[in-house]
């Protein structure tokens, strides 16, 4: 799940009582997020008291008032930057053939959890526990396989501002769930040499629309409304929104993991892709949202 955001070199890392979410951006019109919930480890533990100390640490340079509005919106997550690539290396370092993919163990601190996929004899299956204390504190990956330890340790930074692509500030006017697959070979078909792609929800034929206008001609696929292929699906309003093709690409990875994805634009022109990434628990969640590109008409009329 994590190689699916992979493709920037530092993520931002929220922990809290949920579980861990590893988020990036790219060109101020891109958020991809991985969601690794509680219910994906054998043992988790948050401490809430050291994330409060932390919070307030990072918060001691405010003035009273705006500490306590720091502490009050944040007082059950601890966020950090932290190496990604980094990370990923060091989750693959026992990967390979016969390699399992589970862990055990358990601990203390901010966020100490250890990871697994429901296999119930971990002997002779890599164990991996991840462990921060806090802020200034390494992000501690030890991973085990047949009594072989390794201890990773990465540096953490303070988490940079989240660029404003906060999907749910804005109403959903259009929403759809289809099979990853047909989504996928659809995505297989669009011309790479296209700078957009134009996505569209209606409530009449054609229902669902992705379109691409490149060097070698437009592309276009339209879904209709059956239950095979389209799920839950509404829409309040009919409105056509173009994206950078070059970051909605960035998601394929993510999708070709996933069982549905769940498509949905907002009010502001946001689209949000959910990937449904199922495990041996219950499905996990790999997040894309996307900013629209703006039609010159609109940017004179601003």
């Amino acid at each position: 799940m994590l190689r699916t955001i992979g493709f920037c070199p530092r993520a931002r890392c929220t922990i809290s009582t949920t579980g861990l979410v590893f988020d990036i951006d790219e060109a101020q019109a891109m958020v991809a997020q991985a969601f690794i919930r509680t219910e994906l480890f054998t043992t988790y533990k948050y401490n809430t008291s050291l994330a409060m100390a932390s919070i307030r640490s990072n918060s001691q340079q405010e003035d009273d008032d705006e500490e306590e509005e720091v502490v009050g919106t944040l007082e059950c997550n601890t966020q950090i930057s932290i190496p990604l690539d980094n990370l990923i290396e060091c989750l693959m370092l026992f990967y390979g053939p016969g390699s399992g993919s589970s862990s055990g163990g358990g601990g203390g601190g901010i966020g100490v959890s250890s990871l697994h996929h429901g296999v119930d004899d971990l002997r002779g299956a890599t164990t991996v526990e991840l462990g921060f204390d806090g802020p200034g504190g390494d992000f501690q990956v030890l991973l085990e396989e047949r009594g072989v330890i390794s201890v990773c340790r990465l540096a953490t930074f303070q988490a940079e501002r989240a660029i404003d692509l906060d999907f749910s500030q804005s109403p959903v006017i259009q929403q759809l769930i289809i099979r990853s697959s047909w989504l996928q070979d659809a995505f297989n078909e669009l011309d790479p040499t296209s700078d957009s792609i134009s996505i569209s929800i209606s409530a009449h034929e054609p229902y669902f629309r992705i379109a691409t206008v490149g060097n070698g001609g437009s592309t276009e696929m339209t879904y209709a409304r059956d239950e095979r292929v389209l799920d839950s699906y509404f829409c309040n309003e009919e409105v056509e929104n173009r994206f950078k093709l070059g970051l909605v690409l960035r998601c394929r990875s993510a999708l070709g993991m996933s069982e549905k994805t769940k498509v949905r634009v907002n009010r502001r022109g946001f689209l949000c892709l959910q990937f449904m990434v199922p495990t041996v628990t219950e499905q996990s969640f790999v997040n894309f949202v996307f900013a629209p590109l703006v039609a010159p008409d609109d940017d004179a009329q601003q």
